[in-house]
C-alpha cells in the first residue's frame, strides 16, 4: 500500500525562487522582442537594450510586489512560522539555481544588472536609443534598487521571526512593513531607523545591507546618472 503523501509544509508561493521563477517567465517576451530586434535585417542596439531594461523593470516589479502582497495580506502568525522555518531551513533548491540563495547575492545581482545596463546605454549612445532609453534605463536602475531594500527587508523578518530579535519598541509584534522601513533607511542614509538588532547575526546584517547599499550608491546610481546626462545632452 503506498505510503500518503505529505502535505508541503511551507505553500509553494511563499519559496523565493519559485517568485523569481513565475517573474522570470513573466519577463522573457520582454527578452524574446529585444533578440528579435538585433537578429532583425537592421540591426537596432538601442530599441533592442530598451526593450532588455524593460525586461528587467518588469520582472524586478512582479517580484518585489507579489513579496509585498504576500507578507502584508497573510496572517502575521503564519507569516512568522513560515518564514522562521525557512531561515532554519535555508534557500530552497530552486532559489539555489536562480541565484537567490541570500540578500547578499540578491543585493549582488540587482546592483550588477543596473551597472551593466547602464554601461550598455553609455556604449549605444543617444543617437540609437534617443532619449527613452535614459528614461528606462533609470527605471531599471530604481527598481533594482528597491529589490535590494526588499532582499534585506525579507531577510530581517526572517532573522526575527528565528530568534534573532530586532527591537522596533513595539507592544505589539512587528509586521513586514516594519522591517521594510529599516531596510529602506538602511539602504537610503545608512542608518538604524526603528528597528535595533539584538544579537550578533542581525546586526551583520545590517553592516552587509550598509555596505552593499553604499557601493549600489556611490558607484552604480553616480554612474547610471552620470551616463545618462551624456546621453540627453548629446541627443
Amino acid at each position: 500500500m503506498p505510503r500518503p503523501r505529505r502535505a508541503r509544509d511551507i505553500p509553494l508561493r511563499f519559496d523565493d525562487g519559485f517568485r523569481g521563477a513565475i517573474a522570470m517567465l513573466v519577463s522573457v517576451p520582454f527578452v524574446v522582442v529585444a533578440v528579435l530586434m538585433l537578429r532583425g535585417p537592421k540591426d537596432d542596439l538601442g530599441t533592442a537594450l530598451a526593450w532588455l531594461c524593460v525586461s528587467f523593470t518588469v520582472f524586478f516589479v512582479v517580484y518585489n510586489a507579489w513579496t509585498h502582497l504576500l507578507l502584508s495580506r497573510e496572517d502575521a502568525r503564519t507569516v512568522t512560522r513560515l518564514v522562521a522555518l525557512q531561515h532554519r531551513r535555508g534557500a530552497s533548491t530552486l532559489s539555489k539555481a536562480l541565484g537567490l540563495r541570500s540578500a547578499e547575492e540578491w543585493g549582488v545581482t540587482a546592483a550588477a544588472t543596473a551597472l551593466v545596463i547602464s554601461i550598455a546605454a553609455a556604449v549605444v549612445g543617444a543617437r540609437d536609443g534617443g532619449l527613452l532609453l535614459p528614461v528606462l534605463v533609470l527605471v531599471t536602475v530604481a527598481s533594482t534598487w528597491v529589490s535590494v531594500v526588499y532582499a534585506f527587508a525579507l531577510r530581517y523578518l526572517r532573522l526575527h521571526a528565528a530568534g534573532e530579535r530586532i527591537d522596533f519598541g513595539l507592544d505589539e509584534e512587528p509586521e513586514f512593513g516594519e522591517f521594510l522601513s529599516m531596510a529602506v533607511m538602511v539602504s537610503a542614509v545608512g542608518a538604524l531607523s526603528g528597528g535595533t538588532p539584538r544579537t550578533r547575526a542581525g546586526l551583520t546584517a545590517v553592516r552587509v545591507q550598509t555596505v552593499v547599499a553604499f557601493a549600489f550608491n556611490t558607484i552604480v546610481v553616480a554612474m547610471a546618472v552620470s551616463l545618462i546626462t551624456g546621453l540627453v545632452t548629446s541627443s
